[in-house]
Formats: C-alpha cells, sequence, structure tokens
C-alpha cells in the first residue's frame, strides 16, 4: 500500500525548533505517514532530539550538505508517499487533527494543494491566506507557503528537484514553473496547517536583497525573451515596488510606534479628505 503523505524536515543547529515541529508530528491523530528528518550534521544536540522521539513514522539522515534545497532534495529523493509537505525544523503542525483533516483532501486530482499558515514572528500571530484561484501575476509577486502546501511528488519526476543554485527562492521558481508556466492544477484547503516560524532565511529582512535578486534571475532564465533588455524589465520592477511598500508596511507592523503614528497620520489624512470634500 502506497503512502499518501511524506513530511519532510531540513535542520541545521535548530535543537529548540526541531522539537517543537516533532512534538507536533508526533502527536497527529492521523498516523499513516512517513517523516523525514534531513539533518545537515548538526553540531548541536538536534540529534540527541531526534533519537528522542521513537514514533515508527520517524526516519531521518545526518550528513553534510551544500544548503537548504540540497537537503530537501535529499528529502524528496528518499520520501515514497503521494504528496510531499515540507515542514521545516521551527515549523509546527497547528494542531493535533491537522493530517486527519488535510487527507481527504488528498485525493490525487491536484497537483498541488496549499492551505492557511499563521506567521508566529515571537511578538504576535498573523493569518496568511491563498486566494481561491491563483493569477500569473500573484505567482510572480508572492510566494506560495511552502510549509502548508502539499506537492505531488510526481512533478519532481517531470519538472526536476529544486535549483540548487539557488540561496531562498527555489521553491518560489518552482510554483512558477508548475503552476505559472505549465498550469499544473490547484486547490485551495480551508484549513490552517502549520504556525510557521518567521524568523528564515526568505524572511529575514536582510535578505531581502537577495530575494529579489534571486527571482529576477530565474524570471530571466524562464522569459528570456521577455527579460532581453532595460524595457522590457518594466514589469518585473514594479513587482519589486510592490514588494518594497510591502517591505516597509512589515517593518512598521514590527514597531508598535511606528504603527501607532502611521494609524494617527492616516486618520489625520482620512479627517482631511473628508472635511475638503464637504467644503466643496
Amino acid at each position: 500500500m502506497s503512502v499518501v503523505l511524506s513530511i519532510i524536515t531540513v535542520n541545521l543547529n535548530n535543537a529548540s525548533g526541531l522539537q517543537k515541529t516533532l512534538q507536533s508530528v508526533a502527536q497527529q491523530s492521523f498516523n499513516a505517514f512517513e517523516h523525514w528528518v534531513i539533518d545537515g550534521n548538526s553540531s548541536d544536540t538536534s540529534l540527541e532530539v531526534i533519537k528522542s522521539f521513537n514514533y515508527p513514522q520517524l526516519n531521518y539522515i545526518s550528513e553534510a550538505d551544500s544548503g537548504i534545497y540540497n537537503a530537501m532534495n535529499k528529502g524528496i529523493i528518499h520520501a515514497s508517499g503521494n504528496y510531499l509537505l515540507f515542514l521545516n525544523s521551527g515549523d509546527k503542525l497547528e494542531n493535533d487533527d491537522v493530517l486527519s483533516t488535510v487527507i481527504p483532501y488528498l485525493n490525487g486530482d491536484y497537483s498541488i494543494l496549499s492551505g492557511n499558515i499563521i506567521f508566529d514572528d515571537k511578538k504576535e500571530y498573523r493569518l496568511r491566506e491563498h486566494p481561491d484561484q491563483l493569477t500569473f501575476s500573484y505567482l510572480v509577486g508572492n510566494a506560495i507557503s511552502h510549509p502548508s502546501t502539499f506537492i505531488k511528488s510526481t512533478l519532481f519526476d517531470t519538472y526536476g528537484l529544486y535549483q540548487e543554485d539557488l540561496r531562498i527562492v527555489s521553491d518560489w521558481a518552482f510554483f512558477l514553473l508548475v503552476l505559472g508556466i505549465h498550469n499544473e492544477s490547484y486547490n485551495k484547503i480551508p484549513e490552517v496547517i502549520t504556525v510557521f516560524d518567521a524568523h528564515g532565511i526568505s524572511t529575514v529582512k536582510d535578505n531581502f536583497d537577495s530575494v529579489y535578486k534571486e527571482r529576477h534571475q530565474v524570471l530571466e532564465s524562464y522569459f528570456p525573451r521577455v527579460f532581453n533588455n532595460e524595457k522590457d524589465r518594466y514589469i518585473f520592477n514594479k513587482f519589486t515596488a510592490f514588494d518594497k511598500r510591502s517591505r516597509y508596511l512589515m517593518t512598521i507592523e514590527e514597531y508598535p510606534l511606528l504603527r501607532k503614528l502611521t494609524t494617527v497620520i492616516l486618520f489625520i489624512f482620512s479627517s482631511f479628505l473628508t472635511f475638503f470634500k464637504r467644503s466643496k
């Protein structure tokens, strides 16, 4: 009997985060899945944490790798499930019945299924939902939430593994390729799947410039006829400008004083507009 789901967890020197991840998987009420932990030969107590769990679905490899996507590709190669879920170290399933709730959706009709995700930035929880239908512009300008997305394993046979030359955005590139270019099927799961540790490499503000550079590199590779001169880069620059605005909003959200000042400024501006309209 084939395995419906393989969960893949990548870890490097994050023993406390790994403990949280494994605990959430071990406590699931549904148990017909396999769990692969790919550890990058951690020098902390990660290996001891793995060995402290003994649920039968758990498998692990601990050896040096060349990066996050190299480790994820190792997980893909070892996994035998029809669908894959990348639940990396520090992330956790939202409750003990998440897999029981999700499994009925994984009937093989859709290539990719995305559920809701909660971002945990240590200050507050923020819920993120994907739209019911994905547009090409959404795929270019946004990132599919990897830790709450179930990917049919055969897609990696058809389109290849994650690009290991990309340090941060290889999962974004994969979703753009299979959904945006090849129009693979997608379905939204109206359930919260994962609580995401919002301190990973792609969400750290210092890495934002690298994210945009890598995205630009991917788009130039996928669409060489579009990105072959400065004028044709206009559309991508518009997406970049939008993301910069999002970056400013994230900064405002991070600091309570800025958030309060922004609220006051917007209130004053709104009041001014209302007064101006009435006086005309």
